[in-house]
């Protein structure tokens, strides 16, 4: 009985040691970096300038300094609100679909990985839409290696992630390089502007 016992053991142990020699997927942390921590930073100053405008406000308006702060406050509170809406909202769900394409081609999942890729695509075109000409330069060149990667197969798995992989250094190059600011064009358009 005691032979039998320790048997069991081993063999319940040589499985499991076995079934966990799995295939092990490289960790590449330019595609795993799919969160928004860049805009942590900015909430705390929409914060005090919303504070500021609120103060502002609610000293007596009938002086023309005051109101003249209370503007200046107010451009400032509405300007990140556009870079929010359009430059990093688009562009980091843009990286977060990367990342997510790139984890379902690895695991076969092709037609999900197109699908996602093609997601990370309009993200980026509504980004550029919004965007200054020197802005959309950047937009172009990760919309270029998204658009290379096409249809995918177990032929073409490993071009494929590795340029998900080069579009999603592009990309994370935007995000860190470019300062958005936001400025007004002849038509009164507000785009958003960021130099590399």
């Amino acid at each position: 009985m005691r032979r039998g016992l320790v048997f069991a053991i081993l063999a319940s142990v040589a499985l499991l040691l076995t079934s966990c020699g799995g295939t092990e997927v490289e960790w590449n942390s330019d595609i795993e970096k799919a969160g928004f921590t860049e805009m942590d930073d900015t909430f705390p100053a929409l914060r005090d300038a919303m504070t500021e405008l609120d103060e502002t406000i609610n000293r007596r308006i009938s002086s023309s300094r005051y109101k003249n702060e209370a503007l200046e406050d107010y451009k400032v509170i509405t300007d990140f609100v556009d870079v929010l809406q359009f430059y990093y909202l688009p562009v980091l769900n843009a990286r977060a679909m990367i990342s997510r394409a790139y984890r379902e081609i690895e695991l076969g999942m092709y037609t999900e990985g197109v699908e996602d890729i093609g997601k990370a695509i309009d993200l980026i075109n509504k980004a550029a839409l919004k965007s200054t000409e020197s802005t959309k330069i950047g937009f172009d060149k990760v919309k270029e290696g998204l658009m290379g990667v096409g249809q995918v197969s177990d032929s073409t798995k490993e071009a494929s992630l590795l340029k998900l992989s080069n579009a999603a250094k592009m990309l994370n190059i935007l995000i860190e390089q470019i300062n958005p600011t936001v400025v007004v064009t002849e038509e009164g358009e507000s785009l958003i502007d960021g130099q590399l």
